[in-house]
């Protein structure tokens, strides 16, 4: 019977360290993802060209319903510079509250919403969403997973309209154009 006992316990400590080391190891990956997604967010906005009137005062980049984004973007690029201007940063839990920006990026979890934040946004804000076909259907740049990786795809034809200029490096890196 001790002898049962001692297995059991050996049994549910190897159970233990192998749940452990999936969940740090979700975790991770989990924070790799969202670091790459501010990247890309940072990228964008460096390689878009807003009209003339929009290069003036601070660079204002929103998120709408993903707090660790948001957080990560905060702590890695505020005050950091697009062309001459200070990027601010701007979090909203509830599209209701959504105020004009350079920027907006919506989680996936909020594109439910998409059409009623697009109509609280002038038409110069780039709105970068995570989801499928949501480039063809109301965001300028849609992130997109193909094979397990994170890609996007810019709908050049929406941003030209809305005077938004997409830079070379951003066509070249899309995994589509619409």
């Amino acid at each position: 019977m001790k002898l049962n006992i001692k297995i059991l316990t050996l049994i549910l400590l190897g159970f233990i360290l192998c749940t452990n080391s999936v969940y740090s190891q979700l975790e991770r990956n989990k924070q790799a993802k969202i670091k790459l997604k501010g990247m890309f967010i940072y990228s964008f906005a460096k390689n878009v060209y807003w009209p003339e009137k929009y290069s003036a005062g601070d660079f204002i980049i929103a998120v709408y319903g993903d707090e660790d984004i948001f957080k990560q973007l905060q702590t890695s690029y505020t005050d950091n510079l697009v062309g001459n201007q200070k990027i601010k940063l701007k979090f909203y839990e509830n599209f209701k509250e959504i105020k004009d920006c350079h920027m907006l990026y919506v989680s996936s979890q909020k594109n439910s919403n998409l059409s009623q934040v697009k109509s609280l946004l002038s038409e110069y804000t780039l709105l970068v969403s995570e989801g499928q076909n949501l480039a063809s259907t109301g965001s300028i740049i849609n992130f997109i997973y193909v094979q397990s990786r994170l890609k996007y795809e810019v709908n050049k034809t929406k941003a030209e309209r809305n005077d938004l200029k997409i830079g070379q490096l951003l066509t070249k890196l899309a995994h589509s154009i619409i």
